[in-house]
């Protein structure tokens, strides 16, 4: 049996994630700041990726799905440049961090998966500088370290979703007139994404059936335009 490690797992995309690998018999390890998950962990300060490889049960990572990610509340074009570095972190550097430590022990097993979760807004050209900025980074990551790992048998994936219904989050609340214009104008599909709709694709990607998927980014956004 195969073993996952997610982070940011606690809820939305994450929790589905664990949900949906779950139903494709793959065991997994869940991280999160808080919440019902199998190890707690904020990851942002240095070292924390490394202890938290500490912390794992002495198993296998066989697939490495990075959850987490956001704005950090960095909204500002002009913020710092080190305000736009704690972006970074967040989105990316904490995986990179991850993926040093996990894998070459994927390579030398000659299997693995590891999926990004990005997002539409870098395509779109829609969102904050700094947090469009680090998703398409993350992107181009992708697309670079997966020629050099795909060759041992380890796929580098992403999905970027577009926007997913959240509860109590900003586009959840749209009501009327105003979700009417923004369907219109973003989404003629006339709906939001759920996380569900995420997980399912991240499951495939997680898969032996996603074997020449090294590099892609999967758009999964309603053909928001």
């Amino acid at each position: 049996m195969r073993t996952a490690l997610v982070t940011g797992s606690s809820r939305g995309i994450g929790l589905e994630c664990c949900r949906e690998l779950l139903r494709r018999s793959i065991e997994v390890v869940t991280v999160a700041r808080s919440g019902d998950v199998a190890i707690k962990c904020d990851l942002m300060p240095k070292g924390a990726p490394e202890e938290l490889v500490k912390r794992l049960p002495p198993v296998d990572i066989d697939i490495l799905v990075h959850v987490i990610g956001g704005s950090q509340g960095v909204t500002d074009t002009w913020a710092s440049s080190q305000d736009w570095q704690k972006v970074w972190r967040l989105n990316l550097g904490i995986a990179h961090d991850l993926n040093r430590l996990l894998i070459p022990k994927m390579r030398k097993r000659g299997w693995g998966r590891v999926i990004f979760i990005s997002s539409s807004a870098p395509r779109l050209k829609i969102g904050y500088a700094p947090y469009c900025s680090a998703k398409g980074a993350l992107e181009a990551y992708v697309g670079i370290v997966s020629k050099e790992i795909s060759r041992d048998g380890v796929i580098m994936s992403a999905v970027a979703p577009g926007t997913v219904y959240t509860e109590g989050r900003y586009f959840s609340t749209l009501k009327g007139a105003a979700k009417r214009d923004f369907l219109a104008h973003y989404l003629p599909i006339g709906r939001l994404a759920q996380a569900i709709e995420i997980a399912k694709v991240v499951g495939f990607l997680a898969s032996d059936d996603a074997s020449y998927m090294a590099g892609a980014v999967v758009q999964v956004d309603g053909g928001a335009r």
